[in-house]
């Protein structure tokens, strides 16, 4: 039996089946997108309650420094507002789960873009692909709309993308990190200070 501070119950081990349809209560993604021989995720200890983490969701931090938001640090919890709905300040999606917040700045970003890595490769571009978390200067200035080299879509402002420093190519965060949905890795959820 473990606590954690996201919930009010007990949770205990639970081994994760390949045909499970159960939801991550923090980042809902299902339990079973990162299968692998010795999947565990938790689940709550009450019977009619339906709490499940990941097991690396468990191991989230409950407050992050973040690249992108260093004036304060971010804290995981549901969201603090009246409808319990936010904008993911990152890709610019609508959510209900777990969000890291900024109580001075109303920030939010959803757990997978606060995991992301700051570099990764994409299959359709043979140079590595950078995080940034706002259009390159030049873009700004000349007033030009970025768009995503992969699906042909616009990313719209504020949002984060993945772009090549050698090349003007550029992704939407979800073309860039497709694959990666695919191969979920614990390294993506470690947070630098």
């Amino acid at each position: 039996m473990v606590k954690h501070f996201s919930h009010r119950h007990e949770l205990c081990s639970y081994q994760v089946q390949e045909d499970d349809e159960i939801i991550c209560s923090i980042c809902e993604l299902p339990l079973d997108l990162m299968m692998n021989s010795a999947t565990s995720a938790y689940k709550c200890t009450k019977s009619k309650c339906n709490f499940y983490l990941h097991d690396l969701c468990f191991e989230l931090p409950q407050e992050i420094k973040h690249k992108s938001h260093p004036k304060h640090p971010l804290t995981l919890s549901t969201p603090p507002y009246e409808y319990g709905e936010f904008t993911c300040d990152a890709c610019g999606e609508f959510d209900t789960c777990f969000t890291f917040h900024c109580t001075h700045c109303k920030y939010d970003l959803h757990v997978q873009c606060a995991t992301l890595p700051e570099t990764l490769s994409h299959h359709h571009h043979h140079h590595l692909l950078t995080l940034l978390y706002s259009l390159p200067d030049h873009h700004e200035n000349e007033g030009k709309l970025n768009i995503c080299d992969f699906c042909q879509g616009t990313v719209p402002r504020g949002c984060w993308l993945y772009s090549c420093r050698d090349c003007d190519y550029s992704t939407h965060l979800g073309c860039s990190t497709a694959e990666a949905d695919q191969d979920y890795r614990e390294d993506q959820i470690i947070i630098s200070s």
